[in-house]
This record gives structure tokens, C-alpha cells and sequence, in this order.
């Protein structure tokens, strides 16, 4: 990820310093005498704080992990057969009979939320398919996917007699941080990560002081998932309907 040169984003560094001050490892430098930022241990401590907090803001519903993409040419099913179905997973996409290196579900993907289909290379509208959380029905194909599931790590789907395209919005695995230079793609994360940092740190190494840095990391947190619900509270929001007398088959 770019540095950016003016921004609210936080910096890997940034958090590495907040957190030698919390643990008191300034005494005679910034740069810190054990909790170095070429320590062995540093930035397997700091992807598993980005962990901690990560799951906490998306258990949330906190919004910054939202994406979306576009997989380009899920091919027609290689059988017409009511009981058949694909699936797009890591490993590329089943047409029914054989496996195709792509499309492939992105590699950040932690769960899709939507789905929307067009046929492949077409400029019309995005028509909305419709989730089965309880297992796809056995329905004859048509030119449209229709439906979807995600199960085993998969989106599965009907089949379509024709190629679509299909985009996907989905939540992300967001933080993953590999230089000291890399931008902390969050507003106001940095002190909560360094906090949740700390913890890691002092956790392994059997300091009293663990849980006090934990309480610390979750009122850091807590403040910005209370920031992102009264920014939602000003949408208006209608709950999608679950059930009812809707055909699966418009």
C-alpha cells in the first residue's frame, strides 16, 4: 500500500513507537531496546493484535471491511441437470464437471454479503440474486445464475445456460502489515492497535499488566465502533425480509 504524505491514517511505526511507550521501552531511545522494529517477534505480534482488533470492529458490523469486485466469465454449466450445481472457491471455479483456475473468490475474502449477475461482456443492469441459506433448491437452468450459498468456503450456485458476470461485495480480512511503512487502513486505529500490541506483548511474556492493556485496546475500540454506529444512525435503513411468498424464480 502507498504511503500517503498528509492523512488521518495511522503508520505501522507510529503504532510500534505508541507501543514501546506503553510497555516502557524509551528508557534510552525511541526506537526501543527489546520491542525493536526488526525484533523477530514484532510483526508476528503485531499481525495477531491487527487480529484481535480486526475481529472485534467486524463482529460489530463496524463498515471498514466492506468490498467489492467483479468475477469476469463464469462459463454456462457443462450439464443441464436439475440436481447440478457450480461453485466458486480458492481453488477457481467447478462448471459442473471440471475445475477452471478462474474466476476464483478474492483472497481477502472473509464472507459474501451480496451478489448481483449480468451476462459476460454486456453493459446492462446488475440484477440482485437471492441468497439460500438452507441449501439450494433442484431447479432447471436458465440463462440466469438466480441463486447462491455459501457453504465450505464456496459460493455455490445453480447454474446458468449462458456466461455471467458476477459482482460481489463481501467482507474483507483487512490488516495484514508486513514494513514498518505500511498505512493502517482504519481512521483512528493506531492507539487501539498499539494497545491491543502491548497486550500481545505483555501476555506472552507473563506480565500482571496483560489484562489492564486488554481493558485499554477494548475502550480504544469501543470508541470507534460507537463513532461508525451514530455515523449509521443518520441512514435510513429498511431490514431485508426473510421468508415470505416470493418466487425463487423470477
Amino acid at each position: 500500500m502507498p504511503v500517503l504524505p498528509s492523512t488521518a491514517y495511522g503508520t505501522v511505526e507510529g503504532i510500534f513507537q505508541e507501543t514501546r511507550a506503553i510497555i516502557n521501552d524509551m528508557m534510552f531511545s525511541q526506537a526501543g531496546e527489546i520491542f525493536t522494529d526488526t525484533a523477530p517477534f514484532s510483526f508476528v505480534d503485531l499481525n495477531r493484535a491487527a487480529t484481535y482488533f480486526e475481529n472485534e470492529l467486524m463482529n460489530h458490523g463496524v463498515t471498514t471491511f466492506i468490498k467489492e469486485t467483479v468475477l469476469l466469465n463464469v462459463t454456462a454449466i457443462a450439464v443441464l441437470d436439475p440436481g447440478q450445481q457450480v461453485n466458486i472457491s480458492d481453488s477457481g471455479y467447478f462448471d459442473g464437471s471440471i475445475n477452471h483456475a478462474t474466476p476464483q473468490v478474492p483472497t481477502d475474502l472473509q464472507a459474501p454479503l451480496f451478489l448481483w449477475e449480468r451476462q459476460h461482456g454486456s453493459t446492462e443492469n446488475w440484477v440482485e440474486m437471492q441468497e439460500i441459506p438452507d441449501g439450494l433448491p433442484s431447479t432447471v437452468q436458465t440463462l440466469r445464475l438466480r441463486l447462491w450459498e455459501w457453504r465450505q468456503d464456496a459460493i455455490y450456485m445453480p447454474g446458468a445456460t449462458q456466461a455471467e458476470d458476477i459482482r460481489l461485495r463481501y467482507t474483507s480480512e483487512y490488516i495484514q502489515f508486513a514494513s514498518v511503512n505500511d498505512v493502517v487502513y482504519v481512521r483512528g486505529a493506531q492507539s487501539a492497535i498499539a494497545s491491543y500490541l502491548a497486550y500481545v506483548f505483555e501476555q506472552s511474556r507473563g506480565s500482571t499488566l496483560a489484562p489492564e492493556m486488554l481493558a485499554m485496546a477494548k475502550d480504544f475500540t469501543l470508541q470507534i465502533i460507537r463513532r461508525n454506529t451514530r455515523a449509521r444512525q443518520r441512514e435510513t435503513i429498511t431490514r431485508r425480509p426473510y421468508g415470505g411468498t416470493h418466487s425463487y424464480f423470477k
